[in-house]
C-alpha cells in the first residue's frame, strides 16, 4: 500500500468540494481518514482539509491526485520535484507532468470558432533561471522535465 497526505483549500463545504473529493476516493475503493478540517468562521473565509489516503500502488496514487486536481487537491509533502532527461528534442518523457491550455473559442459573426494553437502541450523544464513552463515542442535533447506530481503545486492549490 502507498499512503499520502492530500490537502485542499477553498469554500469546501458550501461548494461541496470536500464531498466530491471524498466521494471520488470512496468510489475508487481506497481507504482514507480526514486528518484535519478547518472550516472558515465567516462566509468569505476559506476552509482547509487534509486527507490521508491509501492506494494499492504509487501509480494509483498519481492517477487519483491527477483526477482530484480539478478540485484543488495537492499532495502535502516536503519531497523535491523529480525531473527526467529529454532523450529526443520536442518530445517530453512519458511520465512528464503536462498541461494543455484550455480550448479557446471566439464568437465571431454569430459562430463560435476555435482559435488555432490553443491546445498546446506545456511541460515544466529546468532552465538556467530554474523551473519554467515551456512548450513540449520546444524541448531540447538533454533538457530536464518535471515528472509526476511530487513537489508540484498549481495556482488552484495555493492558499491566498
Amino acid at each position: 500500500m502507498t499512503s499520502a497526505l492530500l490537502e485542499l483549500h477553498g469554500h469546501l463545504i458550501d461548494s461541496l468540494i470536500l464531498a466530491k473529493v471524498i466521494d471520488r476516493i470512496q468510489l475508487s475503493g481506497y481507504n482514507y481518514v480526514l486528518a484535519d478540517l478547518r472550516v472558515g468562521a465567516r462566509k468569505h473565509d476559506l476552509s482547509t482539509a487534509q486527507i490521508q489516503v491509501w492506494t494499492p500502488s504509487s501509480e494509483d496514487l498519481e492517477a487519483l491526485i491527477q483526477e482530484l486536481k480539478v478540485h484543488g487537491v495537492h499532495l502535502v509533502a516536503n519531497e523535491e520535484a523529480e525531473f527526467a532527461t529529454v532523450v529526443q528534442a520536442g518530445l517530453a518523457p512519458e511520465a512528464a507532468y503536462t498541461r494543455h491550455l484550455p480550448s479557446t473559442e471566439v464568437l465571431y459573426k454569430g459562430q463560435w470558432t476555435e482559435v488555432m494553437g490553443s491546445k498546446v502541450q506545456w511541460v515544466i523544464a529546468l532552465r538556467s533561471a530554474g523551473p519554467e513552463l515551456v512548450r513540449a515542442s520546444e524541448l531540447l535533447e538533454g533538457d530536464r522535465v518535471l515528472i509526476g506530481q511530487r513537489g508540484l503545486r498549481t495556482g488552484a492549490d495555493q492558499q491566498p
